[in-house]
């Protein structure tokens, strides 16, 4: 599957920003300053002024903290139930998610941007405005089927999200470190030294 421009872009901006979390492969919380957070929905290309506050630093943390429970036990299904309560588990917090940041869908065409929805003004809160992008993303990859788009890294040692967008679902590694290589060169060691 390919997806629009708008979709991958907001795709990207979820992993990016689940692995901003002291607890995958950093030295710590990514988001801690209003400038951290200018820099991150700078860097993914938020529409809008770029005006930070600590309490739209707490509201985006508290958003990764609880998108991130709900996606790992998306993440985690083993069997069609757990499937189901995990996707379940996802469609309550986008639920959540878009009534909190008093979302009202609108399509729009802006700077390099091509036609695509925003749920919120451009004047909303920054930490409403990533809610908001967070809620689209996942609402497309939960109507195309295509959630299991979203994993976990397959390095023994590493916790970071990825988003696959391989035509044949086939990624296994993240884009944070060198999960691939270093995973890749212990197999090929372990293999030598039999």
């Amino acid at each position: 599957m390919t997806f629009p421009y708008d979709i991958r872009a907001n795709l990207t901006m979820l992993v990016d920003l689940l692995n901003t979390s002291g607890d995958v492969a950093t030295d710590g919380d990514e988001l801690t300053t209003t400038a951290a957070l200018r820099e991150f929905a700078a860097r993914h290309d938020f529409s809008g002024p770029l005006v930070a506050t600590q309490t739209d630093i707490e509201e985006t943390v508290r958003l990764r903290a609880r998108f991130a429970a709900a996606l790992d036990s998306s993440i985690d299904a083993e069997t069609e139930d757990e499937v189901e309560t995990g996707t379940s588990a996802v469609v309550d917090e986008i639920n959540l998610t878009l009534s909190d940041s008093g979302s009202v869908p609108q399509l729009v065409k802006h700077d390099n941007w091509d036609w695509h929805l925003h749920a919120t003004g451009a004047q909303a809160s920054l930490a409403d405005r990533v809610a908001a992008d967070v809620a689209l993303v996942l609402i497309d990859l939960i109507r195309s089927g295509d959630l299991d788009r979203l994993g976990r890294c397959a390095a023994e040692d590493c916790r970071a999200y990825l988003a696959d967008f391989s035509r044949n679902r086939s990624k296994r590694f993240c884009d944070t470190g060198n999960c691939a290589n270093r995973t890749h060169v212990a197999a090929f060691r372990a293999r030598q030294s039999v």
